[in-house]
C-alpha cells in the first residue's frame, strides 16, 4: 500500500481536496444504489405476493377434485365388539355385521424348569408362518431365561417370555402376529443329534432328557410344549354372507373403503354399521380457502396503501401489476358456474359473504344446508372440468397458476425489475472503476504540482541568496 503525504510544499491538505473530489464523483454512485435499494423492496414485496397467491392455489388445489372433499364416516351400534371407520373411496350404506370368532395368535408354553436349570447345548430352529426359519445357538449352561432373550434379539416373528409360579419357571412363546397361517414350528439340534420329527416320548438313543428336546414343537411331529392357544383367522358375517374369513382383527377389504376393528366375539349379537357422508371435510378447506383469499387481498390493500394524513404510501403504491392482478382475483369470486342450478352456482349461493372487516367468510347454516338438499351440485360447483364450464376451484388454481408460473403476470414483472437491479450493478461497478482511475490521476497530479511548487522554492532560494551576496558586494566596494 502506497502513503501519500501531501502539501509539504504548497501547505495544502491534498489528501483532503482528494477526498472531496471524490466524494462529488460519488454522487452518481449513491443515486444509483438508492434506485436499487428500491427496487430491492419491491423485489421482497413481490415475493410476499407471490407467496400469498401460492396459498391461494393451493388452497383451490385442496378443492378442486371430487376425492379431494368428500369424505365418509363410519359408526358401530356396538363398539365393544367392534369398532369402524371409513376412507374417501366408502359408500354410503348401513350393513349388519356378526363377530363370529376373533382371530388369535399361536401360545405355547414348556414344562417347568428350575430357575438355574441348565436346557442343554445345541441349537434351536425356529419357524414362524412362512418366514425363514432363524436358528438359536444355545450353550453349555444356558436357562430358559438366556434362551428366551437371544429369541427376542432375534427376528422370529414371536415373543418369548418367561413366567415364574414361584417354584418353576416356563418358556412362553407367543406368535407376533395373529391368523391360522401363523403357526410355530421349533425343532432343535442337541450335541450334533437332530431330534426334530421325534415323536413325543419316544427320544433318541443318545437324547439327553433334561436337554432342548423338551423345547420340540411341530403341528406335523412331536409336540413336547404344550399349546395354550391356536393361531386362527377371525371369522365374521355381513349382511347375511357368512364365515367370511381374515388373519387379521383388522379387516379393511370386505366393506369398500371401512376398516373394522373387531373386540370381541358374540355370535348372538349383529352390529350395524352406518356409513354416511361426511360434510366436515369441505367444510374445512372451504374455510381455508377463504381465510388464503382474505389474507391476499389484505396483502394487496396493504401494498396498495395511501394515508392522506401521513402522505406515506405502500411499497407498490400505483403499481398497475398489483392493481390487475386484484381485479382479476376479485373477478374469479364473483363468476358463476355454468351449467349448475342457480341456487348453487355462485359463492354467494353457497353462503359465502362479506363480513363488517371487508373479509369474506362462510355461514356454515346456509352451506349445510345445501350440501344436504344437493351434494353433488355443490361438489361440482368445485370440480367440474367441462370446457367451457370450469368449477370454481379448478378454475381458480389454474388461474393462480399462471399468475405465479414462470411466465406469468408475476415473473414478468419481477424478472423486470432483477434486470434493472443487475443493470445498477453493472453501471455502478463501471463508475467506481472510473472513480479509482481519478482517484490515482489526481493525486499523481497533485504530487507533481508539489515537486514543481519545490523546483519553484529552490530557484527562489538560490536567486535572493545571489541577489542577497551581489548587494553585499557592491556595499563593501563603497
Amino acid at each position: 500500500m502506497s502513503i501519500s503525504v501531501g502539501g509539504l510544499v504548497s501547505g495544502m491538505d491534498t489528501d483532503k481536496i482528494i477526498s472531496q473530489l471524490q466524494e462529488l464523483q460519488k454522487k452518481p454512485i449513491t443515486k444509483l444504489q438508492t434506485q436499487e435499494a428500491a427496487y430491492q423492496v419491491k423485489l421482497s414485496a413481490y415475493s410476499s405476493l407471490k407467496g400469498s397467491l401460492n396459498d391461494l392455489k393451493n388452497a383451490a388445489k385442496n378443492l378442486d377434485s371430487v376425492s379431494d372433499i368428500t369424505s365418509f364416516s363410519a359408526t358401530s351400534s356396538n363398539t365393544s365388539l367392534l369398532t369402524a371407520s371409513a376412507e374417501k373411496t366408502a359408500v354410503a350404506g348401513s350393513y349388519s355385521v356378526t363377530v363370529n370368532s376373533l382371530a388369535t395368535a399361536q401360545k405355547l408354553t414348556s414344562t417347568g424348569f428350575t430357575e438355574s436349570e441348565a436346557v442343554g447345548k445345541g441349537t434351536i430352529h425356529l419357524t414362524f408362518g412362512s418366514n425363514d426359519p432363524v436358528d438359536i445357538a444355545v450353550n453349555s449352561g444356558s436357562t430358559i431365561s438366556d434362551i428366551a432373550t437371544a429369541i427376542n434379539k432375534a427376528d422370529t416373528g414371536i415373543y418369548a417370555s418367561v413366567i415364574n409360579d414361584g417354584t418353576k419357571s416356563y418358556l412362553t412363546l407367543t406368535g407376533k402376529q395373529t391368523g391360522s397361517a401363523n403357526v410355530i414350528k421349533l425343532t432343535v439340534t442337541e450335541d450334533g443329534t437332530d431330534t426334530a420329527n421325534l415323536p413325543v416320548g419316544v427320544p433318541s438313543a443318545d437324547e439327553d432328557t433334561t436337554g432342548l428336546s423338551r423345547l420340540v414343537y411341530d403341528a406335523g411331529g412331536a409336540k413336547n410344549l404344550t399349546q395354550l392357544q391356536g393361531a386362527a383367522n377371525a371369522d365374521i358375517s355381513v349382511d347375511g354372507v357368512t364365515h367370511i374369513s381374515r388373519a387379521s382383527n383388522t379387516i379393511s377389504d370386505v366393506i369398500n373403503g371401512v376398516t373394522l376393528k373387531l373386540k370381541e366375539a358374540d355370535t348372538s349379537k349383529t352390529v350395524t354399521v352406518e356409513v354416511e357422508r361426511s360434510d366436515d371435510l369441505l367444510t374445512t378447506r372451504l374455510n381455508a380457502f377463504l381465510d388464503a383469499y382474505n389474507g391476499l387481498m389484505n396483502s394487496l390493500d396493504s401494498l396498495q396503501s395511501y394515508d392522506k394524513e401521513t402522505k406515506e404510501t405502500g411499497t407498490l403504491f400505483g403499481d398497475s401489476t398489483t392493481r390487475r392482478i386484484q381485479s382479476e382475483v376479485r373477478n374469479l369470486f364473483t363468476n358463476s358456474v355454468s351449467g349448475l342450478s342457480a341456487d348453487s352456482d355462485t359463492l354467494t349461493e353457497l353462503g359465502v359473504s362479506t363480513n363488517d372487516d371487508g373479509d369474506l367468510e362462510l355461514d356454515s347454516t346456509v352451506f349445510s344446508a345445501k350440501l344436504k338438499d344437493n351434494f353433488d351440485n355443490v361438489v361440482k360447483f368445485f370440480t367440474k372440468t367441462d370446457t367451457g364450464a370450469k368449477g370454481f376451484a379448478v378454475r381458480m388454481a389454474s388461474s393462480m397458476e399462471t399468475m405465479v408460473g414462470t411466465k406469468g403476470l408475476l415473473a414478468t414483472r419481477t424478472d423486470g425489475i432483477q434486470n434493472s437491479i443487475d443493470d445498477i450493478d453493472d453501471q455502478v461497478t463501471r463508475l467506481n472503476d472510473r472513480l479509482s482511475v481519478s482517484e490515482t490521476r489526481l493525486r499523481t497530479q497533485f504530487s507533481a504540482l508539489e515537486v514543481l511548487l519545490g523546483q519553484y522554492q529552490n530557484t527562489s532560494s538560490s536567486l535572493t541568496s545571489n541577489l542577497d551576496a551581489l548587494a553585499n558586494g557592491w556595499g563593501t566596494g563603497n
